[in-house]
């Protein structure tokens, strides 16, 4: 049985790789190749053969190591993104529904404000609880090591979120019923009532958690 590992370490010994990136390279190509060579010995190919079957597998050993650094360069992107963004704005987006869904389910009556005919409504106590779910997320955010301005986002992913929704709904309303004076007006109460105040509220709780940690 050839030794792979030493193969492909002798193959890779021109390019400049990092310690770390050069053994899981060598790794995962002399898997590859030890994989195609006892496939090849299984359909009755000699030792000899099998071996050079396998080596035909790379063609270009320098745009072999280059599309598995891309590769891997992805994949840790990925996860980086996973960790320091969505994962913690998850968190925080389920932590202030289920909140504010607990509020109206024991029936807790927002404080209304009139501004001629439409209303801004206060759920002090579900705004009460979204300074601990803002530090949530920016804690999460930041022990992945995320900077300051994924942490922010982190945390204020509800607010963020109801921007969104908001955002797409209105040219379709726009659209359906044409532009009016007192559409707009509605909108920018709408912004203030599930935009604004949970996102100042948020913020509270974000913080300390905002901070550079170097």
């Amino acid at each position: 049985m050839p030794d792979w590992n030493q193969i492909v370490r002798e193959r890779l010994a021109a390019i400049t790789l990092k310690i770390a990136d050069r053994e899981d390279v060598c790794a995962e190509l002399a898997a590859h190749l030890e994989e195609t060579y006892e496939n090849s010995r299984a359909k009755g190919l000699p030792a000899q053969a099998a071996f050079e079957r396998s080596m035909q597998e790379v063609d270009d050993w320098r745009a072999l190591t280059r599309e598995i650094r891309r590769t891997k360069s992805e994949d840790g992107l990925m996860n980086y993104r996973t960790k320091t963004l969505w994962l913690p704005a998850l968190v925080t987006f389920l932590g202030a529904s289920v909140s504010l869904m607990l509020c109206q389910f024991f029936g807790t009556q927002p404080r209304i404000v009139w501004v001629g005919h439409d209303a801004i409504w206060f759920y002090w106590p579900w705004l009460a609880t979204l300074p601990i779910f803002g530090a949530v997320g920016a804690c999460l955010s930041q022990r992945a090591q995320g900077p300051t301005a994924v942490r922010l986002a982190a945390g204020l992913s509800p607010a963020l979120t109801m921007l969104t929704v908001m955002s797409l709904v209105l040219p379709f309303g726009v659209a359906i019923d044409g532009f009016h004076f007192f559409q707009l007006v509605s909108f920018g109460l709408g912004l203030v009532n599930w935009v604004a105040i949970p996102a100042f509220a948020l913020l509270v709780g974000e913080l300390p958690f905002l901070r550079s940690t170097t």
